[in-house]
């Protein structure tokens, strides 16, 4: 499968994941809520590094305004990475950029799995009739 088909499929899975159960995510960078169909997997840094394009540190939900439109929005992305994970690993990221190896197909082909059985998992709620 070439790059950018797994990079479809990657970001679909992503996006359900992300979604409530109304179907709708919210911006990482400008919280605007809409239905995941409507909405970007948005980087830190570019998927053009490959060994970042598939991290799930360096990906969050975007609305296509700041994905496309604003560049990632990325003075605002930025300040939401350290909040939400810390300094080191946005160093990290910046690091792996650089140096890192690229994801294997078949880690990817994993990660869309993972995604997709959390998404179940979230779904699912166990009877009372037990």
């Amino acid at each position: 499968m070439d790059s950018e088909a797994l990079w479809k499929k990657f970001s679909l899975a992503y996006r359900k994941y992300k979604a409530n159960k109304y179907d709708f995510c919210v911006c990482f960078t400008c919280g605007i809520a809409k239905k995941y169909k409507d909405m970007d997997t948005g980087h830190y840094i570019d998927r053009r590094h490959g060994a970042v394009k598939f991290n799930p540190l360096n990906i969050e939900i975007q609305c296509r305004v700041c994905n496309r439109f604003k560049s990632g929005n990325l003075d605002i992305y930025k300040k939401n990475i350290i909040r939400k994970y810390g300094k080191e690993v946005e160093e990290m990221l910046q690091e792996e950029a650089r140096n890192g190896i690229e994801m294997k197909e078949e880690e990817v082909l994993f990660l869309i799995d993972y995604y997709k059985n959390l998404k179940l998992q979230r779904q699912w709620t166990p009877s009372t009739n037990q």
